[in-house]
């Protein structure tokens, strides 16, 4: 099983591609930091350098999530200059100590998880996200990964959904994952592509409808992807 660390780094690599803020970004182990000898950042554990996305994020924009990430698995993070940041363990915290025999159920009534869940609640508007629901309203994480704890995952992975949503969005994820069992690992990458980079550069209501129209005939597709260029 992988150390807190490797799960945090690993974590922090999806969050930054998922949210397009991983150009221009590198990580060091501190080994390979300190060949560089730099002044900063040499007591840490692991160094980001970034003059992209998470550099803007983290010295002009919303950085709130990100650092949310890191203090999940009991890290904190130090600015050596405006473009290289230091992870940190904080030796000074007192974790709540889980039981290797705890459920699922069980941590989910830990108040990190609480925490968390409130948070994504307030940020959702108190509504469902699917359907705007203001009743029942349950935090769904949008993926899982061995070793995480429930309050381990990017607040951007959980999703504020009523009972109703929740049960059905479960269903239709599991779906997909028994469906990519027919896909290759380069079928999969060309969806990721497809739903980001679409996402990204045209607009998202016209590429899903896109998407809900793959079964037309050749000339009303091309007819359909002119038209989302044409308005974009």
């Amino acid at each position: 099983m992988k150390n807190r660390k490797e799960l945090l780094i690993e974590s922090i690599r999806l969050y930054l591609r998922k949210n397009d803020l991983d150009s221009d970004t590198t990580l060091y182990n501190i080994e390979d930091w300190k060949k560089r000898e730099e002044k900063y950042l040499n007591d840490s554990e692991f160094v980001i350098t970034s003059e992209g996305g998470l550099n803007f994020i983290l010295n002009y924009g919303d950085s709130y999530e990100f650092y949310d990430l890191i203090e999940s698995f009991g890290y904190f993070m130090e600015m050596g200059h405006s473009w290289s940041y230091g992870f940190y363990f904080d030796n000074e915290l007192k974790e709540i100590q889980i039981s290797k025999d705890a459920t699922y159920s069980e941590k989910l009534k830990d108040k990190r998880w609480s925490n968390k869940r409130d948070v994504v609640r307030e940020k959702a508007g108190f509504k469902c996200q699917d359907c705007g629901s203001q009743k029942s309203l349950e935090v769904h994480h949008c993926y899982y990964k061995f070793g995480l704890e429930p309050w381990q995952y990017p607040i951007d992975s959980l999703r504020c959904l009523c009972s109703n949503c929740h049960e059905i969005r479960g269903k239709i994820e599991m779906e997909l994952r028994a469906r990519m069992a027919d896909l290759t690992t380069q079928n999969l990458k060309v969806i990721s592509d497809l739903i980001y980079g679409g996402m990204k550069y045209y607009p998202e209501d016209k590429i899903f409808n896109l998407v809900k129209d793959l079964n037309l005939d050749l000339s009303k597709l091309k007819t359909k992807i002119n038209k989302i260029g044409d308005e974009n």
